[in-house]
Parts: structure tokens; sequence; C-alpha cells
């Protein structure tokens, strides 16, 4: 019981910034979730909830959703979403879970003391969607990599949000009727689903209200301050 509660308050607080920012709902959630509910049912219960609260977002901001970049993420990023759901399945990845911690402590630290934004050339940020997939397959958590991919190719905030949501919607309702499918989702899953459905809309208005008090440079900043928080989590938790 306990732990369900830890798990429901990280989760308000993960789909918050999920709200604000497009991305890092689950990232937050999935390491709390694997302690305490385990990985299997936490990625039953990230996957239905990031559908919904995703699903929201974009419907509320569909007029921001950049089709095309939308086309080519989900394009690019489902069939190695898929490997990296078999790969769950057959490796360990603890260790994975560590390097993943590194990458992105990595990237959120670059990107906070450079002075003058860089920019990855076409072939390396293919790559990016590539990892990103399939670390979504294997954690529900390509958020992290995602985002440097994004950052690069939608410049303007609500396009950001709103493309990004998108891409969760889609990616995280086939993973789930996948999941359905194999009977992942147990009694005990469904009740959690049930219990943070609230929480996601009470998540998506306050996270709504404080993204539109927050300025295109300190969303960058809250992006990769994110990224660091993200990355030590990993870390401390794997």
């Amino acid at each position: 019981m306990v732990k369900n509660v830890i798990f429901l308050a990280v989760f308000l607080f993960g789909y918050t910034v999920q709200a604000i920012t497009g991305f890092a709902g689950n990232i937050f959630c999935m390491p709390v979730g694997t302690l305490a509910l385990g990985l299997q049912s936490s990625v039953s219960i990230l996957n239905a909830t990031g559908f919904l609260a995703c699903t929201v977002l974009a419907v509320l901001n569909i007029r921001s959703i950049h089709w095309r970049e939308l086309g080519k993420i989900v394009g690019v990023m489902l069939p190695f979403v898929a490997l990296g759901a078999w790969l769950d399945s057959v490796v360990p990845l603890h260790a994975l879970l560590k390097i993943y911690g590194l990458v992105i402590l990595a990237v959120g630290i670059k990107n906070l003391v450079q002075r003058k934004q860089s920019f990855l050339p076409e072939w390396a940020l293919w790559g990016v969607l590539v990892a990103a997939g399939l670390i979504q397959g294997m954690f529900v958590s390509g958020g992290a990599l995602l985002v440097i991919y994004a950052v690069q190719k939608l410049t303007d905030k609500e396009q950001f949000r709103a493309t990004l949501s998108a891409v969760w919607s889609i990616l995280n309702l086939l993973y789930a009727g996948v999941q359905l499918y194999q009977g992942h989702f147990t009694h005990e899953v469904w009740i959690i689903v049930l219990c943070c459905i609230p929480l996601i809309v009470l998540a998506t208005v306050v996270g709504g209200k404080l993204a539109k008090h927050i300025s295109q440079e300190r969303f960058l900043k809250l992006t990769y301050v994110l990224l660091l928080v993200i990355g030590a989590v990993l870390l401390i938790t794997s």
C-alpha cells in the first residue's frame, strides 16, 4: 500500500512535468515504479497512463502539432520500440540503465554549460531517433533521448509540447495494445491505472497553466535541468 502511494505521488509530479514540457513523465515514474511495483507492471501502467495523458495534451494543442516531424519520428522509432520490447524479454538490462543515465547526464550538462547551442548533423539525429525507440521499448523512457532531436527540429515550445505529446500518444497506444494482448494488464495494474486517471487530469491542468508562464529560454533550461535529474535518478536506482 505504501509503495503504491509513493508511486502515485511521483506519478503526479512526473505527469505535471510532462504537461509542461511534453516529455519526462514516464522517465521520472519508471525507476520508482520498477522498485515499487516491478518492471513489467510499471511498463503496462505507464503505457496506459502515457497514452491517456499525452492524448489529452495532443488534442488540446492539435493546431501546434508539426505533422511532418510527427510522421518521421513515429516512423523511425516504431520498429525500434518493437526491438527494444523484445530485448527487454530476453536480455538483462540493468547495466544498460546505468549507461543510459550517464548519456542523459552528459547531454544535460553539455547543453547547460555551453553558451551557444550546437547542432548535430542529420545522420546523428537519425541515430538519436533509433536509440530513443530502443529505450522506449525497453524502459518506456525514450523521451530524454528524443528531446535531443526535438530541441533541434522543433524550436517553438508549443510545437515541441504538442508534437512530442502526439508521438507518445501513438507509441504508448500501440505498445499498450500488445501488452494487453499478452495478458500483462492484471487486476492490480488496472486498479493503479484507474487511480492515476484523476491525477492525469490534475497534472494536465496545473502543468498547462505553468507552461503559459515559462519563456522559450527558461523552457529550454528547464528541459536540460530535467535531463540532469533524470540521469541522476537512473544512476541511483539502477
